[in-house]
């Protein structure tokens, strides 16, 4: 049974890791049914699933016919003859990597000249990430993100895509994803970011449920300094969600997808109408709104929601879609009998209440406010973790069973209090005086 041309087509790009086996299947499929009603390519369908770019589905057919021409090349021919003495043979192909495409044909593993593909990341609402080899630096491996064709043909969606490749090619801070090179290539714009081998916040609450206090505020703290970077360059994030926080391999932290970033208090409602733009379940209610003086304190409430997220294990606000979210955000407070039942530190209830409260000024007015309370507290965490009263106890214990010496009525040890400090202490009551009735 020959192998019709979609299948050959389909298999070049399984093997260039440009498709998944599901992916090839589930368009195979698609395809012998749409093409029994209408005249349409496998390449047609690969785009309009936006599985493959145009110029990639290009590229491919190419390669499908040269693969077709020299299946039905010996068929046609004449009989074989005897070998030619010095015929150069070919070298054979190494183990693990994929043939390279006939001479003159467009490369569907290098759609951006460069940049080597080997596998896919992820595929969003807007773009394809594709793990690639940086051959320009010695094949280091990077995150490649490129537009979907479909989006690219909107104006405002593709402004976006390039607004974020300009802002993660210029930050360079170290709790920033950085970019490497933007750029355009024909249909294709695109991004060569820094690649991230780690997990998300997200996938850590998910498999832990509930995180340690010490570590939710380590993570906190380095957003928060990337916000700050941010805020300093007059950039809002708006869209700051756990699964936009990366924790790497090595411990570090790192702030990602800059698509919503906006500079600070430059777009008015009735411009774009993208204020309501972010992750509604962690969205700040001034954004739920549709205001349009949103600043930083909007991306200081996001980290507040993740946090809660983080700590309790569960959403702030939840609802059956996104809209009763919004209204949430807007109208309902936080259940604090709910936050204390959880029995979590004083301290951790003033974050979330400080960072998420409905009023914008009464939240932190600066990351570094935020930064300070923050470092602050863990200095208190690592306080606790040596005890100099223990250790004296335990020599004065030993010295006392050498002389035997009766020992004292035991009595429970209590770790030592930080004291407030004036950042953690209550506004002060104004106080009253009963006045004397006149004689």
């Amino acid at each position: 049974m020959s192998t019709s041309f979609e299948e050959i087509l389909l298999a070049i790009a399984v093997k260039n890791k440009l498709l998944t086996h599901d992916e090839a299947v589930a368009a195979l499929n698609e395809f012998k049914t749409v093409s029994a009603k209408q005249d349409i390519g496998i390449y047609d369908v690969l785009v309009s699933r936006e599985l493959l770019s145009q110029g990639q589905a290009e590229a491919l057919a190419a390669a499908a016919r040269k693969v077709m021409a020299a299946q039905a090349a010996p068929k046609t021919a004449a009989p074989p003859a005897a070998p030619a003495p010095n015929r150069p043979q070919t070298a054979p192909v190494p183990p693990g990597r994929p043939a390279a495409p006939p001479a003159g044909a467009p490369n569907p593993q290098e759609p951006i000249p460069g940049y080597r593909i080997v596998g896919k990341l992820g595929m969003g609402g807007t773009a394809a990430v594709f793990l690639a080899e940086d051959r320009r630096h010695g094949d280091r491996k990077v995150a490649l993100k490129i537009i979907q064709p479909a989006r690219a043909k909107d104006e405002k969606t593709l402004l976006a895509f390039l607004r974020e490749a300009e802002l993660l090619c210029a930050f360079d801070h170290p709790n920033l994803v950085k970019g490497y090179d933007k750029g355009r290539m024909g249909p294709l714009a695109y991004v060569v970011m820094e690649y991230l081998e780690g997990e998300s916040v997200q996938d850590v609450i998910e498999r832990e449920k509930h995180m340690p206090e010490a570590r939710s505020l380590e993570i906190i703290l380095e957003a928060a300094k990337a916000i700050e970077y941010m805020q300093s360059q007059g950039i809002v994030h708006r869209d700051i969600k756990p699964g936009n926080i990366m924790v790497l391999k090595d411990g570090a932290i790192k702030l990602c997808d800059l698509g919503f970033a906006l500079e600070i208090g430059s777009i008015a409602p009735e411009e774009d109408g993208q204020t309501t733009s972010g992750t509604v379940q962690y969205m700040s209610p001034e954004q739920a709104r549709g205001q349009s003086d949103i600043d930083i304190r909007a991306d200081i409430y996001s980290l507040g929601a993740s946090l809660y997220h983080m700590i309790m294990g569960e959403l702030p606000f939840s609802g059956g879609d996104s809209l009763e979210v919004m209204a949430k955000q807007v109208m309902e407070a936080l259940n604090s009998t709910e936050i204390k039942n959880r029995r979590i530190s004083r301290h951790m209830h003033y974050f979330i209440e400080r960072m998420m409260s409905k009023e914008k000024d009464l939240r932190y007015a600066t990351p570094r406010e935020l930064i300070d309370d923050i470092n602050e507290q863990l200095e208190g965490f690592r306080s606790l973790e040596y005890r100099p009263d223990e250790e004296a106890q335990k020599k004065t214990n030993i010295m006392r069973g050498v002389s035997n010496q009766p020992e004292p009525p035991s009595q429970p040890q209590r770790p030592p209090l930080r004291p407030m400090t004036q950042r953690f202490k209550p506004p002060a009551r104004p106080t009253t005086r009963r006045m004397r009735p006149p004689q």
